[in-house]
């Protein structure tokens, strides 16, 4: 029996999906997230994919993200449960018939999928590929297409920090009694300025996670798991994760950092990054933030950002939502 618990990524969409005469591809996840359905499209292969946690709607962002990618990918269709399916099962087929199969706990999200030893996958013996098969059709046969979309009432935050039941409002901004409002000028969205130390380099940027987010809402960004033993401390202290923004962009991105709250490590701070390297992207990928920010205020990335040039823009804050683990909405406009 084959097991995995690295590299899941890697595992679905090369290690199997580039096998033999694979035609088809069938996922059924409980949750799925917008950047590994849209990297569907580099597979050529027909991808069926039943969404199983959505029977009492879907986010808007999420459900106009995915539909974008049925309609840029002609081999993908999405199916959305009318019953809750939690099940998180990969069967890769030739002529409808299956040939391989795992089944375990990662959904086909970034979350689920790239988060090492947390979520696991092994292969299913092809002896109970007709139970299996028949599964799927009776979950297909209560699924649609066209799924309730749920919409949050918009709520436009100038500044300050706001926390409602399922999403906050980040400031992009300090502030002191000496200084008031100010923007820092080599953290947060100018973390690129202080390129002198080595670690960062230019349009880097990141969004401060405020303890009293994670005080009011505890399970809105998940904690570290305290028990979890790597050879790399960074991957204790990072979780990707999937954010659409307003525009439709989706981007990918890390929690990271580490703050202890009531004796709980979380995550300080959301920053982008990429599983493409710096020579395929032509920047670092911790500037992908920045500049797409920096793109929509319209500021060259030379300049350091201050205050004024986010009251200029019109906002001072980033509205997040949480759609699902690992799956966030962003308001920028």
């Amino acid at each position: 029996m084959a097991f995995y618990y690295k590299d899941i990524d890697n595992t679905i969409f090369q290690k199997y999906s580039n096998k033999g005469n694979i035609d088809e591809l069938v996922i059924i996840s409980g949750y799925i997230g917008p950047e590994p359905v849209s990297r569907l499209k580099h597979l050529n292969l027909k991808t069926r994919i039943i969404a199983g946690m959505y029977s009492n709607g879907i986010n808007k962002h999420l459900y106009d993200s995915l539909d974008s990618s049925v309609k840029q990918n002609g081999n993908l269709t999405i199916y959305y449960s009318k019953i809750d399916v939690h099940s998180k099962i990969y069967i890769w087929l030739e002529k409808n018939s299956p040939k391989y199969i795992l089944m375990g706990s990662a959904n086909f999200s970034n979350n689920g999928l790239q988060t090492n030893y947390r979520e696991s996958l092994c292969d299913v013996d092809l002896n109970n590929s007709k139970r299996l098969m028949d599964y799927f059709k009776q979950i297909i046969n209560q699924s649609t297409k066209s799924p309730k979309i749920t919409v949050n009432n918009k709520k436009v935050f100038n500044s300050g920090l706001i926390i409602n039941s399922n999403s906050v409002t980040l400031p992009l901004y300090s502030n002191n009694k000496k200084m008031r409002n100010y923007v820092p000028t080599k953290s947060g969205l100018n973390w690129g300025s202080g390129s002198s130390n080595g670690h960062t380099s230019t349009g880097d940027a990141y969004i401060a996670i405020p303890v009293e987010v994670i005080k009011k809402l505890p399970n809105f960004f998940n904690p570290f798991d305290i028990y979890y033993k790597s050879k790399s401390a960074r991957l204790r202290k990072s979780e990707p994760i999937e954010i659409i923004w307003d525009d439709g962009h989706v981007m990918q991105a890390s929690l990271e950092g580490k703050q202890v709250v009531n004796g709980i490590s979380y995550p300080k701070q959301i920053a982008s990054y990429s599983n493409k390297t710096r020579k395929q992207l032509g920047h670092g990928a911790k500037s992908i933030l920045g500049r797409y920010l920096r793109k929509r205020m319209n500021i060259p990335l030379s300049k350091t950002i201050e205050y004024k040039d986010l009251i200029n823009y019109g906002r001072t804050s980033i509205n997040i939502t949480k759609v699902s683990d690992g799956v966030y909405t962003a308001d920028f406009s």
